[in-house]
């Protein structure tokens, strides 16, 4: 006899009726979704192709000793007489602005509507309303998040599920917690993958790296219970996960849920960005090729691989799935002082 068909079970109890309309939908997610990656992928709204303009590849899924992260290494690429194009890459993060910041429903209904009335005028309201979700304050580490999100979807596949973004109410409010989530899945178990994110730019690689590590800890870290540091972010995910996509969302609801069996298929990473200030960087215009800036930062990428490898250990995180993202500017100050002009914010 099949517990789950219900024709077998005409006299059971309103409460048995319930339980198994919730297997039924239980099977049918499941089977809807046999790999949940495929249906992360079409999630994805930043390609590989729409960085090789500004970033150019160093090192890809380097190893680091003795722990379960890599290092991928990238530098901003120089223009026709070999000029670094920070300004254009700024330009180009604040084209990803509402992508990054706005939930998918509301820029799924703004497109829609805009199709509908032939205007452009409901993108334009989403495009300033997040705006208007980055802050004005001159050390804002929120280009760097935005960054960590646009890398991690085109060189690792990996799409955003949730950003703190979405929860501000006015540009100087601040929002603690994960830099922003992404998932995946792991290709040999199958378990759903949450990569926790953490961007620093800093001038100082020493002090991004270590500050990197220590406030990506807690979220690897934490054992559960109401005090964790996942715990908040987790609610907050579950009870706002916005993927245009019921059905999806209620395969997640069930990952997220930490009184579900499913959240035994949870699987926590890291995600991090590193980014500081190097003196490699050409300062005049033709005066280092492309293939030389690539040496020079190769050499400084390897130089720094064993305080990557220190720091790591030293957080006790050595054991889990960490990707890091290095990536060396001009200055840290300047590329913050540039995506800010191109958000129209105050360099006050």
């Amino acid at each position: 006899m099949n517990p789950l068909h219900p024709i077998q079970h005409e006299d059971i109890s309103d409460r048995s009726s319930e339980r198994l309309s919730i297997q039924l939908n239980e099977r049918k997610i499941e089977e809807q979704h046999p790999d949940i990656y495929q249906s992360l992928i079409p999630l994805l709204r930043t390609k590989h192709s729409d960085l090789k303009a500004h970033l150019q590849t160093v090192v890809f899924g380097d190893a680091i000793d003795e722990t379960k992260a890599r290092a991928h290494c990238h530098f901003i690429t120089l223009d026709g007489n070999k000029r670094p194009r920070d300004k254009d890459f700024a330009r180009f993060l604040g084209k990803k602005i509402t992508d990054f910041a706005i939930p998918r429903s509301e820029v799924i209904k703004a497109l829609e509507e805009g199709v509908k009335s032939r205007s452009a005028a409901p993108m334009d309201d989403l495009n300033s309303k997040a705006r208007k979700l980055f802050t004005r304050l001159p050390t804002s580490g929120e280009g760097g998040e935005l960054i960590l999100s646009v890398l991690a979807e085109a060189v690792l596949e990996l799409p955003q599920i949730f950003t703190k973004m979405v929860l501000k109410t006015n540009t100087e409010m601040h929002v603690h917690g994960s830099d922003g989530i992404h998932a995946g899945v792991d290709k040999i178990t199958g378990n759903l993958a949450l990569y926790w994110g953490e961007s620093k730019l800093y001038k100082d690689v020493t002090t991004a790296t270590s500050k990197c590590f220590s406030d990506l800890a807690p979220f690897l870290l934490g054992s559960g219970g109401s005090s964790a540091s996942q715990n908040c972010d987790l609610r907050l995910m579950r009870d706002g996960i916005d993927l245009s996509d019921p059905e999806l969302e209620a395969a997640f609801k069930k990952y997220l849920n930490p009184d579900d069996a499913m959240f035994l298929k949870v699987e926590y990473r890291g995600l991090c960005l590193i980014g500081f200030d190097t003196e490699h960087y050409p300062t005049e215009p033709n005066s280092k090729e492309v293939e030389q800036l690539k040496t020079e930062i190769e050499k400084v990428f390897n130089d720094r691989k064993g305080h990557l490898e220190k720091r790591i250990k030293e957080e006790k995180i050595h054991s889990f799935v960490i990707e890091i993202f290095c990536l060396p500017f001009p200055s840290v100050d300047a590329f913050r002082q540039a995506f800010r002009e191109e958000l129209g914010l105050s360099n006050e």
